[in-house]
């Protein structure tokens, strides 16, 4: 399942990814400010990494918003936006 996490709700998105062995965690808009502990894949909006001028963790990969809404259509997400 696919997590998308902004930093307001990233407490109980992450909590809740985190009970899922099969999650993907994508870091959308001020989420890209987080470094995540969590043993899932975690990527963050690249556009929204560049306009808040972040740095991300060597274990965090950059995505596109093209990607983010194929991977909303190939798989079920979860919210927490």
């Amino acid at each position: 399942m696919l997590y998308l996490i902004d930093k307001p709700m990233a407490e109980v998105g992450l909590r809740t990814a985190a009970e899922d062995p099969e999650a993907r965690i994508v870091l959308i808009q001020d989420g890209v400010y987080l470094a995540p502990d969590v043993d899932a894949p975690v990527s963050a909006v690249a556009r929204d990494v560049d306009v808040r001028g972040v740095t991300l963790p060597s274990d965090i990969d950059r995505i596109s918003y093209d990607a983010v809404v194929e991977s909303l259509v190939e798989q079920e997400v979860k919210s927490f936006v």
